[in-house]
């Protein structure tokens, strides 16, 4: 069960998300203890901004409304969210740049590794299969090297569709997205259930 509501408009120029939390600690980590300016979203704040946009149209810009009950909007909350929000996505989105160097080598040097193997046991294969072309031995050989080629190209073959292709993806639709929206705070007046009303 999520601690906040969504909704999602979709206007002409611009699609706008509108996230409501009951308090402000929701929305940032409890266990950082900096102002509010400089706190890392907690998980659920996270979530909820990614996943808002991540299948929408990618050409609109975004704005983010962020609703909290107006007793919890402070001014150091009405400036410091915005600040905080856009540094913690800026830094998310450096890390996922590094990450992505970091795959690019262990692909590159996987390959490398992997194809020099495969040519060295084809090169025995070849040479194997010409004494017993006619036997078991011959297929038994042949099948362990595809074996043991498809085991050495396996990291980078699966780093590259598995790890690559979807942080290249998340930090070209969903974090670079997320830095150049629009956010502000807004105070709200609440439900029964303690939840901000919508507006």
């Amino acid at each position: 069960m999520t601690n906040y509501i969504e909704q999602i408009r979709e206007l002409d120029d611009r699609l706008v998300v509108e996230l409501s939390f009951k308090r402000v600690d929701q929305f940032f980590d409890r266990d950082d203890p900096s102002p509010i300016g400089q706190r890392d979203l907690s998980g659920d704040a996270e979530d909820a901004v990614i996943s808002a946009i991540i299948d929408r149209e990618p050409t609109k810009p975004v704005e983010y409304v962020i609703r909290f009950p107006a007793s919890e909007v402070t001014p150091e909350v009405e400036t410091g969210l915005p600040l905080a929000f856009r540094t913690y996505f800026k830094y998310r989105c450096e890390g996922a740049k590094r990450n992505l160097r970091v795959l690019r080598k262990r692909i590159k040097y996987g390959l490398i590794t992997g194809l020099g193997i495969s040519a060295v046991l084809i090169l025995i294969g070849s040479y194997a299969f010409s004494w017993h072309t006619q036997d078991v031995w011959g297929a038994i050989i042949i099948g362990a090297i595809v074996i043991f080629c498809w085991v050495a190209l396996w990291d980078p073959i699966d780093v590259f569709l598995h790890h690559y292709l979807m942080s290249k993806g998340t930090i070209r639709l969903g974090m670079k997205r997320v830095i150049t929206s629009t956010v502000r705070v807004e105070k709200s007046g609440i439900w029964i259930d303690g939840m901000p009303e919508k507006n």
